[in-house]
């Protein structure tokens, strides 16, 4: 529905055929809501709205990409859930991922967030970009260049969209995994490991402060928690989102695993 929405929206009212085109300011103001940057504190952002006009509220204090997504965050509340718009939005609450297990996001934050991401990666854009490509690291960074978003929301993109097995988990250290997204061609009983296990090169790279979106092989078990990962290999990108947590793309390159499931 919401897809459907969008690219109505888009190549209906906009005319939009390229990313490049996607002005988010631009397109709020087209649907009644005025950008307003301002130092916000326990909140990213805010929306209040009356009648068919809103004031969206972003914190001038955070990330450019970040603002970007808050932005389209509470345009989703602002197109669906008109009437009953008023309300503060946390960073924990305006995140792309639609798989979160934290309970607090749900309801309307899960479609605020969902309408967030097509707003600024529409599926037939996407679509078009991911026309006959095979799977790379490189087509996810050219999805993040392209629209202008963070890396996650372009993992968690083009994890929805592909045809390959491909895993996008969240870590906080010391605490574990706090979500993780599988594309539908890994089976549901393979799970992302809980605890982080350290002897993986990308992880032991942000120990050091290093940051490369370099891709690796590993032993599946090093992030598979799967009853013979150990035989098997997986390729593995881990990078830092924050102070305390960072994420971990892996994918089978060979899918032998897979088939042997």
């Amino acid at each position: 529905m919401i897809k459907s929405e969008v690219e109505k929206l888009y190549k209906g009212d906009f005319a939009i055929s390229s990313p490049k085109e996607i002005d988010i300011e631009a397109i709020a103001l087209c649907l009644g809501a005025s950008i307003k940057y301002r130092p916000l504190k326990g909140c990213e952002a805010r929306i209040v709205g009356v009648k068919n006009r809103a004031i969206i509220s972003i914190n001038s204090n955070s990330h450019p990409q970040r603002n970007r997504f808050s932005i389209g965050h509470e345009l989703g509340h602002w197109m669906k859930h008109r009437g009953n718009v008023g309300n503060l939005c946390s960073k924990e609450l305006i995140t792309v991922n639609k798989s979160s297990n934290l309970k607090k996001i749900i309801g309307k934050e899960i479609i605020a967030n969902k309408f967030a991401s097509e707003l600024l990666m529409p599926s037939y854009l996407v679509s078009a970009q991911l026309k006959n490509t095979e799977f790379s690291l490189e087509i996810i960074l050219s999805i993040k260049d392209s629209f202008n978003v963070s890396l996650t929301a372009a993992a968690i993109k083009y994890v929805d969209m592909c045809d390959y097995p491909v895993v996008l988990a969240c870590y906080n250290q010391p605490r574990g995994r706090k979500w993780f997204h599988r594309s539908k061609q890994v089976p549901e009983t393979f799970f992302p490991k809980y605890h982080v296990d350290q002897t993986s090169p990308g992880y032991i790279n942000l120990t050091l402060n290093k940051t490369s979106y370099v891709s690796r092989e590993v032993d599946a078990c090093t992030w598979v928690d799967y009853k013979g990962s150990e035989e098997h290999e997986v390729m593995e990108v881990v990078w830092k989102v924050s102070d305390s947590d960072f994420m971990v793309l892996f994918w089978w390159h060979n899918e032998e695993q897979i088939i042997d499931y």
